[in-house]
């Protein structure tokens, strides 16, 4: 149970990190100036493989596990799967408008703002939930051999962001996010 949930945690802990960055940059935007839509850019893909990929996948075996052991406490979250496409979805929809404004194609500041903050928002309430109500009802609900079956069905993979051993895709996003976190911004 506790490999699986601090495994989680620790993810939603980066993507919080993440999800700075793009603040960051989306600050820069606000003032008028260029932000570095690399760090944007990076910032996309990364949400559009780990996350979806990898660890919604993982919640969702909780979350099947938890609505198999007590249906009624699953129901009173919501439908997560649901919200993890919700996601998906506003994580695509965010890198077209990045896309768009790349290729110098008209797009109204309102719509890329708009666009930006959905998927900010929306992604920092969908983990907060997770972990003040989702993570907490699985942890009382589930038995270890819940647990033991959802780690066997797990797909394991190193976060490709902050695990430095996941080679240079991430390079650059990974170490503007370290030097904010140092310099407290």
């Amino acid at each position: 149970m506790v490999d699986v949930v601090n495994s989680l945690l620790q993810d939603h802990a980066n993507m919080a990190r993440l999800l700075d960055a793009i603040e960051q940059e989306l600050a820069a935007f606000d003032r008028g100036e260029r932000p570095d839509y690399d760090i944007i850019q990076g910032a996309l893909e990364y949400c559009l493989n780990y996350p979806d990929l990898y660890h919604h996948p993982k919640e969702d075996l909780v979350w099947d596990r938890l609505q198999q052991r007590d249906a009624e406490a699953a129901s009173a979250l919501g439908d997560l799967r649901t919200e993890h496409r919700t996601l998906a979805e506003l994580t695509r929809r965010f890198a077209a408008a990045v896309h768009a404004v790349l290729h110098d194609l008209e797009v109204p500041r309102g719509s890329f703002d708009h666009a930006a903050r959905e998927f900010l928002g929306r992604y920092r309430h969908h983990m907060a939930v997770e972990e003040e109500r989702f993570f907490p009802a699985a942890v009382g609900k589930l038995t270890a051999d819940d647990w033991a079956e959802i780690e066997t069905e797990m797909t394991e993979r190193n976060d490709p962001l902050f695990d430095a051993q996941s080679g240079e895709r991430f390079t650059a996003l990974r170490e503007k996010i370290l030097t904010w976190a140092a310099e407290g911004a």
